[in-house]
């Protein structure tokens, strides 16, 4: 409780610094026009022809709705270390930095990776997303390789800095890739490489900049 009341502190004394102020701004201009971007272009990609792949997974999982524990675990996950990293401004730009390019990535590799949906999906129902991706006209299906909400996840766990949180969203993380699969939402490829591209991403973020890394690794031990 002690360390939220700080919050305006920490973000009075993070804005003095011109440097974090200039880099603020461009991060939340990219995460917006990264996001905008993805959103667009994923309705695009909707009408064109993909593959459908045999995923063995699939063949011996009967496809059971999970839509529900998915956007809980997701959510919670997502509200308890955006509360987190409101204590740690410097900390909260670089996840939303990590968290663009990951939405980057994800876009490329739609493109380059045209996917039909399972023939026995079961759509999942994320209030959250519906709001930004889908229409009166078009349902997103095939946005499949790779998984938003397991990089999502990861991108969360990467950037918690707490154990009880980091440890909850790993159990999510874990669960949501389950359960996804499960649904029969996307291949099981998809849900193992999404991982490693947030990775990638929060990897980058930091080797972009490497002024911030001495004091996150302090923060992380």
């Amino acid at each position: 409780m002690k360390a939220i009341l700080n919050i305006p502190q920490a973000w009075a004394k993070a804005w003095s610094s011109s440097t974090f102020r200039n880099q603020f701004v461009l991060t939340v201009i990219f995460f917006i026009v990264v996001s905008l971007h993805n959103f667009h272009y994923l309705k695009v990609w909707q009408s064109r022809p993909g593959v459908w792949i045999d995923d063995i997974f699939h063949s011996f999982l009967v496809p059971i709705n999970s839509s529900i524990p998915i956007f809980m675990l997701e959510y919670t996950s997502l509200a308890l270390v955006f509360t987190l990293l409101l204590m740690q401004p410097e900390r909260l730009m670089k996840g939303l930095q990590a968290y663009g390019l990951v939405l980057f990535f994800r876009t490329v590799a739609i493109y380059f990776v045209a996917l039909e949906p399972p023939r026995d999906m079961i759509l999942l129902n994320d209030p959250v997303a519906s709001l930004f991706l889908h229409t009166n006209d078009v349902f997103v299906t095939k946005d499949l390789f790779f998984s938003g909400h397991v990089s999502g996840l990861a991108i969360f766990f990467l950037m918690a800095n707490n154990r009880f949180i980091k440890t909850y969203v790993a159990i999510a993380t874990v669960l949501v890739s389950l359960f996804i699969v499960w649904q029969h939402v996307h291949y099981s490829f998809d849900v193992a490489f999404a991982p490693l591209a947030s990775y990638v991403a929060y990897k980058l973020v930091y080797w972009l900049d490497p002024a911030t890394r001495e004091s996150t690794e302090l923060q992380d031990a």
